[in-house]
């Protein structure tokens, strides 16, 4: 039976792979100026009360469905969008970009990501994809930090080089910038010389 192998301990300090550095948090912030705009897309589309407009291919005896109407070659349904379906859309928006806003602020990595994703997936139709990009963008960035010490694509893959070529030579690879630069320098430093001077131990006392 083979063995289970242990996990690999991360290549950067909990607290930056947790974190958000500048790059992450200039474009967090990008992703709540575009969900409060997507929120005030919504208001003005709840206030103009946008209809929604149906078609589908008539029946083989080119009949409508009950309610459509011919348009063409096709069958059109037009309805005038319910203010309850605005009201929720609009208040989960601004709810989600407001929790996305603070976790930026606060550089919470995990709390971006995930309500990133979350709005991705909510009501938001076509502007979904620019959020789920987004969560799915700082994951990414937080495994590669953990397995190669570096954030950027092009810097982790430099370092899987070096490792990849570091193993095929038997030696070990180098270790990342990104690891803690104080305990790099306690291993640097050499281990101190032991003192020349001899203390002789006394004889024990003779009980009299």
């Amino acid at each position: 039976m083979k063995s289970r192998r242990g996990r690999r301990p991360s290549l950067a300090p909990r607290e930056v792979v947790l974190g958000l550095d500048q790059l992450e948090r200039r474009v967090s912030f990008i992703g709540v100026g575009a969900a409060f705009i997507l929120a005030i897309v919504t208001a003005v589309e709840w206030a103009r009360n946008v209809k929604t407009t149906t078609t589908v291919k008539p029946s083989a005896t080119n009949a409508c469905p009950t309610g459509f109407h011919h348009a063409g070659t096709l069958c059109k349904e037009v309805l005038a969008s319910t203010a309850g379906a605005w009201e929720v859309r609009l208040l989960f928006i601004v709810v989600i970009a407001l929790c996305i806003l603070y976790f930026t602020v606060r550089r919470k990595r995990a709390g971006v990501a995930c309500f990133a994703i979350f709005l991705g997936f909510g009501p938001v139709y076509g502007a979904g994809l620019l959020f789920v990009l987004l969560g799915s963008w700082l994951i990414l960035r937080a495994y590669r930090l953990q397995k190669y010490g570096e954030a950027g694509f092009a810097s982790s893959n430099r370092v899987a080089k070096e490792r990849g070529q570091a193993r095929r030579e038997g030696r070990s690879a180098k270790s990342s910038s990104t690891t803690n630069d104080k305990d790099a320098t306690t291993k640097a430093l050499p281990a101190p010389a032991a003192s020349k001077r001899y203390t002789p131990k006394k004889p024990p006392r003779r009980r009299r």
